[in-house]
C-alpha cells in the first residue's frame, strides 16, 4: 500500500488500491529509467551543493499555493522477467489555503504493454480528511477517512508519512533514511537538476524501496519526473509536464458529478483502527 503513495508525490498516484500492469517501452529505456551513479565529488563539494539544492527546494514549496500539470505514471512489473508496463495519462491540480489542501488527480486513458490506449477514467481526491478514488470502468466509489473531520491534514502531510518528499520533509530526517547524493555529469541539459536517494538499512522505507531518483527544474525547484524503484524490483515512473504554479483554480475543479448508480465504499477512521486491532 505505501509503494502506491508514491505516485502521487507532488505528487504521485495517492491509492491505496494496486495498480494493474503494463506501457509501450523497451527494454533499453527501462534501463534508462533505473537510478544512475552518483558523481565523484569530494564529500564537502557534494554536500554543500546538496544542502543548498535541498534549501531552494524548501523557499519553493512555502510558496507554492497551487498547481497545475499534465502527468504520466508508467510502472513497470520485474523488468528482468516479466517486463510488463502499464502507462497512464492524466492531469494533476493541488490547491491550498489557509484552511486545508486540496489535491485531484484525473487519469483519461491507459495503455498496456505494446497495445493502443484505452479510455479509462479514474480520479483520485483528497480534501484534507478523505481520500477518494472514482473508477468510472468499475462504476465504483471508494471513500478512505485519513483524518477526523475537525483535524484535516495537509495533502502533503499525508504523502510524506509514507514516501520521502524531498523539500517537504524534514532535511535530518530525511538523512537518516537515506544517503542523498548527485548523478555523475551527463552533459546533458542544465534545465534540471537530479537527486538520488538511496535507502539506508534499517530505514522505516526499507520494506518499499530501494532508490528513487528526484528530477528538478532548475527554474522553479519543482518536480518534472520522479522515478522510483521498489524493493521488489518494480519501477514506478511520474512526470509532470507544463506545470502552471500558483494560478488561481476554480472551486468546480475539486467537485466531481458522480452517476447515482455507482457503487459506494465508505472506510471510516474508527473502521480502519478496529481492523488493525484485530
Amino acid at each position: 500500500m505505501k509503494t502506491h503513495f508514491a505516485i502521487v508525490v507532488c505528487l504521485i498516484y495517492l491509492s491505496p488500491f494496486a495498480p494493474s500492469v503494463a506501457s509501450g517501452c523497451s527494454k533499453s529505456q527501462n534501463k534508462s529509467l533505473q537510478p544512475t551513479t552518483p558523481n565523484k565529488q569530494t564529500p564537502e563539494q557534494s554536500n554543500g551543493e546538496i544542502a543548498e539544492i535541498l534549501s531552494k527546494m524548501h523557499d519553493a514549496t512555502k510558496q507554492l499555493k497551487s498547481c497545475q500539470a499534465k502527468l504520466s505514471y508508467l510502472f513497470i512489473q520485474d523488468p528482468d522477467l516479466l517486463d510488463s508496463k502499464t502507462l497512464r495519462n492524466g492531469v494533476l491540480y493541488y490547491q491550498k489555503d489557509d484552511m486545508h489542501s486540496r489535491l485531484r488527480i484525473r487519469f483519461d486513458d491507459i495503455k498496456q504493454e505494446d497495445f493502443e490506449p484505452e479510455i479509462c477514467r479514474q480520479e483520485y481526491l483528497f480534501d484534507g480528511v478523505w481520500l477518494t478514488r472514482i473508477d468510472y470502468k468499475l462504476k465504483q466509489i471508494d471513500l478512505y477517512q485519513k483524518a477526523p473531520e475537525d483535524k484535516p491534514i495537509d495533502v502533503f502531510e499525508l504523502i510524506s508519512n509514507n514516501f520521502p518528499l524531498i523539500g517537504f520533509s524534514n532535511i535530518d530526517r530525511l538523512k537518516e533514511d537515506f544517503d542523498v547524493c548527485l548523478p555523475e555529469k551527463s552533459g546533458g541539459s542544465d534545465k534540471s537538476i537530479t537527486l538520488l536517494l538511496s535507502v539506508k538499512k534499517g530505514s522505516k522505507y526499507e520494506k518499499e524501496y530501494k532508490k528513487i531518483n528526484f528530477r528538478l527544474s532548475r527554474d522553479s525547484y519543482m518536480p518534472k519526473q520522479i522515478t522510483a524503484c521498489s524493493s521488489q524490483g518494480d519501477i514506478h515512473d511520474i512526470q509532470f509536464k507544463e506545470l502552471q504554479i500558483n494560478k488561481k483554480l476554480k472551486k468546480a475543479v475539486f467537485t466531481i458529478e458522480t452517476p447515482s448508480d455507482f457503487r459506494k465504499n465508505v472506510v471510516r477512521l474508527e473502521e480502519k483502527n478496529e481492523a488493525k486491532g484485530n
